[in-house]
C-alpha cells in the first residue's frame, strides 16, 4: 500500500487580549511605509474598525507582530492605542513560519514577494509546496508558477518588482533561455503585447521553423475542409451547382441556375428568410 505523506500544520492556539501598543514590537519602522498610504488606510479603519492582529509572546511581557505591519502603523496613525490581538505561544522558529504563512494569506503583496517568502518556507522550513498550498489556501500549480519567477535573469526579476512587467508576462517567458529574457521582456514591453501575445511569440521563437509550417498547414487544411463542407451544404440546399473562388477569408460563392424553376426555387427560398427576418 502506497505511504501517504502527512502534510505540516501548526497548533494555532491562542488567547484574545486587549495589548498596549506600546508593547508590540514589529520588525520594520513606521517610515519604511508610504505616508499616504497609511492615512488611507487609517481613514478606513476610523469608519470600519480595526481588525484584531496576531502576536506572539516574547520576553519581559512583550509581544512580537505576526503580520500586517502596514495595518498595525496605519490604525496607530489613526489614533488607537488598544489593541485587540491573538496571543500565540510559538517558538521562534514556528513564530517565523507562521509569519510568512500569514504574510502569504493576508497581506497584498507583489509576486515576487509572494515567490521569496514561499522560497523561505520551503527552504528553510523544509515544507513542499503541497504544503504551502494547504497552509495558504492556494493551489499547487499557483505556488508552482509563483516559485517558477525565481528562476528568472536577474533583469527579468527587476522589471516585474519594479511593476514594469506582469507576473503573467514573466511566466510566459520561464522557458526562454536566460541571456534571452530581457530582449524578450523589453519587446513586450514595447509592443504593449498581452500575455497571450508573448506565450505565442515564446512558442514561436523555440518552436522549429518546419514545425510551425506544418501546424500552420495543419489549420489551413482544417479550414479548407470546413469552407468545403460549407459549400456542399449550399449546393445540397439549392440542388445546383456551386463553385467557390477563395479562402475562409474572403472569395466568392457561384450558385448556377438551369431553369426558371431553379430562379423560382431560390426566389422560395428568399422569401422564407426574409419572413424569418421579418419576426
Amino acid at each position: 500500500m502506497k505511504k501517504i505523506k502527512k502534510r505540516k500544520t501548526l497548533v494555532l492556539e491562542y488567547e484574545n487580549r486587549t495589548v498596549p501598543e506600546s508593547l508590540i514590537d514589529a520588525q520594520r519602522s513606521a517610515d519604511e511605509w508610504d505616508k499616504k498610504e497609511l492615512r488611507n488606510r487609517a481613514t478606513y479603519f476610523l469608519l470600519n474598525g480595526v481588525p484584531a492582529f496576531s502576536v506572539n509572546r516574547t520576553e519581559n511581557g512583550r509581544f512580537r507582530l505576526l503580520a500586517n505591519e502596514r495595518d498595525f502603523y496605519a490604525a496607530k496613525f489613526s489614533g488607537v492605542t488598544q489593541f485587540e490581538v491573538r496571543v500565540y505561544e510559538f517558538t521562534e522558529r514556528n513564530a517565523e513560519m507562521f509569519s510568512l504563512l500569514e504574510r502569504l494569506k493576508t497581506e497584498r503583496l507583489g509576486a515576487m514577494e509572494e515567490a521569496y517568502l514561499m522560497k523561505r518556507l520551503t527552504k528553510e522550513f523544509s515544507l513542499t509546496q503541497d504544503d504551502v498550498a494547504a497552509l495558504i489556501g492556494k493551489s499547487r500549480p499557483a505556488v508552482a508558477n509563483t516559485l517558477r519567477l525565481l528562476t528568472l535573469a536577474p533583469e527579468v526579476v527587476g522589471l516585474v518588482e519594479s511593476g514594469q512587467l506582469s507576473a503573467g508576462h514573466a511566466r510566459a517567458l520561464v522557458k526562454v533561455p536566460k541571456e534571452k529574457q530581457y530582449a524578450f521582456a523589453e519587446e513586450s514591453i514595447k509592443r504593449g503585447y498581452s500575455v497571450r501575445e508573448t506565450e505565442r511569440a515564446v512558442k514561436a521563437f523555440l518552436t522549429p521553423p518546419e514545425v510551425l509550417q506544418q501546424e500552420k498547414q495543419a489549420k489551413a487544411a482544417a479550414k479548407s475542409a470546413e469552407l468545403k463542407a460549407f459549400v456542399e451544404r449550399v449546393r445540397r440546399v439549392f440542388r445546383t451547382k456551386v463553385s467557390l473562388i477563395g479562402n475562409d477569408k474572403k472569395g466568392r460563392i457561384y450558385v448556377d441556375y438551369y431553369s426558371a424553376e431553379d430562379l423560382y426555387r431560390f426566389e422560395e427560398f428568399l422569401d422564407m428568410i426574409e419572413s424569418f427576418q421579418g419576426e
